[in-house]
């Protein structure tokens, strides 16, 4: 055990065995850890599930409550809009206020916006309920990570990880037929009810979450208002101007108005965070190459994974006339692999195999899987099936690992704040390749097969461009990193590290 930091006196002792207990051998967990797992499973693997639900149901929500294209797109992009805009500011308000208590509001936000959604009777009452239930559903994948992150050591850590990105696949693989089967069932409000239900579980568990979390710290700082208030503004210009882009242009005036006033939004948080005294985001944590090499990884998926699943569907229904239920489970070749990588990537991390090359090789399969898949689908479904499952597997081994390894690289105290950052990430860069290559989509012209080979063809190339740069400057950020940057808790952090802490409280 090292000997705690020059300077933290008498009243300092105290923090410092607690900042330690935890990190106690390289495979070691705080005392009544492995009962937190299942709460934090459980909540992940419903928010996944909370769109691909929606996303299946919307026909019959149609239907039931009338058709209005604004209403419908909105059960979605008001989920998506709110999830995005509030990863960042419940990571660093984790850090304020305490985790557990960050978690427990998350989950209670996320199921009010459940039950309003079961019982609304009109798209306004359902838009506004998706809305506060992505506002909720951004605290669970940002404090949920920072909980496992603060909790866990060495090979436990790695397995932990590796579980969670195992559940996310579960619920990725087969949400969609599960929640198919529950609306055939009983209609679209099963989803919702079914949803509730997860999330009144996670509830439950909570009392295990602040028992865990009695050896953490918290941050005696105000929340930023100011710097929330900024990055939400910019956040939704944004991604409004995306959505105005794909529909009216590339050129139109509202999505140029919206794109500019939204990049001066997000320059103006960056003066703020590097002027305030307790930013919602440390551009300390930035300036870390390894964090951001690690954390642009996630854009490497969202250029690849997340574009063939978004448009997979649609190819096969276009170019071979499949139904929605068939080229669901076409898709599976591309999401059960997501379930078993993980598990992979954390045993051969457990076993000594250097996380840059994981994650190196994870990029190369992303990018070599996607532009088979797009060369093979001329000739056949056939062709398709093993690309397929080679960018499952490439998704899978950075899925189970990302998180964590990211998180490594910040103090604990902000972890948090590392969570939100990276969920902000993964969602913006979901965000700007969905709509960007669904407006390629849509511009190819002819018949129905020729319009989707032609569109998903133009998409794989596009895409691996994209993640092919992407990747290089993240392997490039990572390795630099490694040789020049010393990880929290080393010499040369754990003095400030310490000292950061000064004044904190407990949680």
């Amino acid at each position: 055990m090292p000997d705690p930091p020059a300077g933290a006196g008498q009243g300092g002792d105290g923090q410092w065995s607690a900042m330690t207990s935890a990190a106690a051998g390289p495979g070691s967990a705080v005392p009544g850890a492995r009962l937190v797992m299942p709460v934090i499973l459980l909540a992940i693997f419903t928010v996944p599930l909370s769109v691909s639900g929606t996303a299946v149901s919307l026909g019959d929500i149609a239907d039931d409550l009338g058709s209005s294209p604004t209403g419908e797109q909105w059960v979605l992009n008001g989920y998506n809009l709110t999830f995005a805009c509030s990863t960042l500011v419940w990571g660093s308000v984790a850090d304020i206020i305490g985790r557990w208590r960050a978690l427990l509001t998350g989950l209670l936000t996320f199921g009010a916006g459940s039950a309003i959604s079961l019982v609304a009777t009109d798209y306004l009452t359902l838009d506004g309920a998706r809305l506060v239930a992505g506002a909720g559903a951004g605290a669970v994948f940002s404090v949920g990570s920072a909980v496992v992150s603060s909790n866990f050591r060495g090979e436990r850590r790695t397995r932990a990880f590796a579980l969670l990105g195992s559940v996310a696949g579960l619920s990725l693989a087969f949400g969609p037929t599960l929640c198919g089967l529950l609306t055939e069932m009983a209609g679209w409000r099963l989803v919702y009810g079914f949803q509730l239900v997860c999330l009144v579980l996670a509830c439950a568990g909570m009392p295990l979450i602040r028992r865990a979390a009695d050896h953490e710290r918290r941050q005696a700082v105000r929340i930023d208002l100011a710097g929330a208030v900024l990055f939400c503004g910019a956040t939704t210009l944004v991604l409004g101007g995306l959505a105005l882009g794909s529909e009216t242009g590339w050129a139109s005036l509202p999505f140029l108005l919206c794109t500019v006033v939204g990049l001066a939004c997000y320059g103006l948080f960056a003066w703020r965070e590097s002027t305030a005294p307790s930013p919602l985001l440390s551009l300390r944590t930035l300036r870390s190459r390894r964090f951001s090499g690690i954390t642009l990884v996630v854009a490497v998926a969202s250029f690849t994974f997340t574009n063939a699943v978004a448009y997979l569907p649609v190819f096969l229904q276009g170019a071979f006339g499949f139904s929605p239920g068939a080229s669901g489970a076409f898709l599976m070749f591309l999401t059960v692999p997501v379930l078993v990588a993980p598990l992979i990537a954390g045993r051969l991390a457990a076993r000594g195999t250097p996380v840059d090359s994981i994650m190196t090789w994870s990029i190369a399969l992303l990018v070599v899987g996607l532009v088979l898949t797009g060369v093979s689908a001329g000739p056949g479904l056939v062709w398709m099936a093993l690309p397929m499952v080679i960018v499952g597997i490439g998704f899978g081994l950075q899925a189970g690992l990302v998180d964590g390894e990211a998180l490594a690289q910040v103090p604990e105290k902000e972890a948090g704040m590392g969570a939100g950052w990276i969920n902000t990430v993964r969602l913006g860069s979901e965000a700007i390749a969905v709509s960007l290559f669904g407006s390629l989509f849509a511009s190819f012209v002819g018949s129905a097969a020729q319009a989707s080979r032609q569109g998903f063809a133009a998409i794989t190339v596009g895409s691996t461009l994209f993640a092919a740069v992407i990747g290089v400057w993240s392997v490039v950020l990572m390795r630099r990193g490694r040789h020049g940057e010393a990880r929290p808790g080393e010499p040369g952090r754990t003095v400030e590290d310490a000292q950061d802490t000064a004044g904190t409280a407990p949680r």
